[in-house]
Parts: C-alpha cells; sequence; structure tokens
C-alpha cells in the first residue's frame, strides 16, 4: 500500500547542494575540450551508473592531458576543487527535515564522489539517504531513473518533490508526474516550499 498522506523531498547536488565557482568537469572542458569531451560523454557515464570503476578509467585521461600524479590524487583534487555546499540551503533544509519532510540526494554521480559527498562534504547528515544514478544503474534524465527512483519510495508521483538546476531534469521528473522545480536561488525554493507545507 502507497503512502499516499507523506511527501518526499528530492534534491539534485551540482547546482543546488553544491555550488562551487566552476566544476572541475566544466575546467577540464575549458582546459582540454577534446579529451574531457571524450572522457564525460564516454568512459565516466559507466562510472556514474555503477557498471565501471572510475579509479580504472582515470589512467587514459591523465596521460592525455599530461597529469603527472596518480588517479588517487586527481580524484581528491577533483573532489576538493567541488567541496562548497549551499550552506544556506542546507539550513533551510535542516528545518525541512525537523518539519517532517524526509530528503534524499537525486543525482548523477559516481561511487566514490558520492561517499565524499556524503562524508567528507557532510551532505549525509543532512538527508535521509540517496538515489545516485550509480546506485539506481541508470542517469536523470532517463524516464527510467524517475520511474526506479518512484518504485523504492513506493509513492505517487505527485507525491515527490524534486528540485534541480538542469530544465531536462526538471522536465522529464514533471513527466513522471513529480511536483518538480528548477532550482534557480534559495528565495524560490524557500518561497515554493513554504507553499506546498501549506497546500
Amino acid at each position: 500500500m502507497k503512502a499516499e498522506g507523506r511527501r518526499v523531498l528530492l534534491l539534485d547536488v551540482d547546482g543546488v547542494l553544491v555550488l562551487p565557482p566552476e566544476m572541475f568537469g566544466a575546467r577540464l572542458m575549458r582546459l582540454y575540450p577534446q579529451e574531457a569531451q571524450e572522457f564525460f560523454h564516454g568512459p565516466f557515464l559507466k562510472a556514474s551508473t555503477g557498471q565501471a570503476e572510475l579509479l580504472e578509467l582515470l589512467p587514459p585521461l591523465l596521460s592525455a592531458v599530461g597529469y603527472a600524479g596518480t588517479p588517487e590524487a586527481f580524484m581528491q583534487e577533483w573532489f576538493a576543487a567541488e567541496n562548497v555546499p549551499n550552506l544556506p540551503l542546507l539550513e533551510a533544509v535542516k528545518e525541512l527535515r525537523g518539519a517532517g519532510w524526509p530528503v534524499y540526494l537525486a543525482t548523477n554521480q559516481e561511487r566514490h564522489r558520492l561517499h565524499y559527498l556524503l562524508h567528507d562534504m557532510g551532505l549525509g547528515q543532512f538527508v535521509d539517504g540517496e538515489f545516485a544514478s550509480c546506485t539506481v544503474g541508470v542517469r536523470k534524465p532517463d524516464a527510467a531513473y524517475f520511474e526506479r527512483v518512484q518504485e523504492r519510495l513506493n509513492l505517487s508521483p505527485a507525491r515527490i518533490v524534486f528540485w534541480d538546476d538542469a530544465p531536462a531534469n526538471v522536465q522529464a521528473a514533471r513527466a513522471a508526474g513529480w511536483t518538480s522545480h528548477l532550482y534557480e536561488n534559495l528565495a524560490g525554493f524557500t518561497r515554493e516550499m513554504a507553499r506546498l507545507a501549506l497546500a
């Protein structure tokens, strides 16, 4: 039986809960466009759906861009460069959890960065769990992502409140029947969540 009266809040990470001045991947694209394009639109997709190990995929990229360190060092440099949590939003999320909202990450991630986000960056203390692409087995905005998450939540789609900064993901979630919003700033988020609390 579905818990029809319960609603849950699902939040994207990059561009929502984490706001670095420049994503590490975007920097690579700027400095090494061909090599980064081939990596992020090729091997990395398998790592982000749990089908491959990131550390085993990095050596060809590192060789191509002339990085002399180890894959582990590169990975840590990557993650540390993006360790810029959106603290005002996290405070708002903390308040929402205190008011009874279950909160989950809904994000495209490979397993090493997911662990970093939850433990090193500390996002785990603000959420009840995660629906990362590496554990779901498919990436947003694929319709299968939303189907699998909804099945695991065992909720009617309209009871799932979802925020993302990528219009394609917002549209795909809306097509799945979720209550879906484009994240632009904290003010818009808090205003809409307050409205939903009264609905």
